[in-house]
């Protein structure tokens, strides 16, 4: 109980991510280490994170298409790995459904509850209450926080001895096509992420990066620096010009 608790409270920080700014704490990355650390196991919290965050890094919200939900798959894959003494290969494997599922339960819960807040919000708006619209849109954005936790500490507290039974039956030839799932979907996940960014401006930096780890063969972190530094030339450069041109006085007609 103690645990599913814990898993709940992760949950809940991680819904309330735009409170703070859409600080990104609901990604797995972060999701993982924070479950890893309240059930005792924070080096597989790191590694079912960061395993989980290549999966999902190509997930992105455009428009009215909604991803899975990251946040719910992100802490149940990570939950379910620690306690059935699992890897990421099987957290991979049952994060994607679970985000998937959490996914249906979102739009239910937009559709049914944040519809009606949005009505009573629109009827402060036509009186005249500023106050009622600001306490519908509290109310509709802990609302949604707090039953997505219960949810997930919930199933959390239910399901982890089913899903231990459950991984107890599995094949042995199945658990090594989830070992093999967990390489592929990563590299899909930063595949996906790159085709969206990659474009004329950013790809020789992108194959510099690669030159230089397996040529040169200088550590992930050397090679980070070295971006911060062009980021910051590349930066600077560009205020100072646009510094410049606001300065150039523009020919007046006589």
């Amino acid at each position: 109980m103690m645990s599913a608790l814990l898993v709940g409270l992760v949950a809940l920080f991680g819904f309330l991510e735009c409170a703070i700014g859409n600080s990104m704490v609901q990604r797995p990355i972060v999701m993982g280490p924070l479950v890893g650390l309240v059930l005792g196991d924070l080096q597989t919290g790191l590694l079912v994170g960061a395993t989980l965050e290549l999966a999902f890094m190509g997930n992105v919200t455009i428009g009215a298409a909604l991803p899975p939900e990251i946040t719910a798959g992100g802490i149940l894959g990570t939950a379910f790995a620690i306690t059935s003494g699992s890897g990421a290969d099987v957290a991979l494997a049952l994060a994607l459904p679970i985000a998937t599922v959490a996914l249906l339960v979102k739009n239910t819960y937009y559709l049914v509850v944040r519809s009606w807040f949005l009505h009573r919000a629109d009827r402060y708006v036509e009186a005249g209450d500023d106050k009622g619209v600001a306490r519908m849109h509290l109310l509709s954005f802990w609302s949604y926080a707090i039953v997505m936790s219960v949810i997930i500490a919930a199933c959390f507290y239910a399901g982890s001895p089913a899903v231990e039974a459950f991984l107890a039956v599995i094949p042995q030839f199945v658990k090594d096509g989830l070992s093999v799932a967990a390489g592929i979907l990563p590299a899909l996940g930063f595949a996906l992420l790159a085709s969206m960014l990659v474009n004329k401006r950013v790809a020789p930096y992108f194959f510099l990066g690669f030159l230089l780890s397996a040529y040169l063969k200088i550590p992930v972190l050397g090679i980070a620096m070295l971006g911060i530094i062009i980021a910051l030339i590349l930066t600077n450069g560009n205020s100072q010009e646009n510094t410049v041109a606001q300065e150039v006085p523009e020919d007046e007609d006589f």
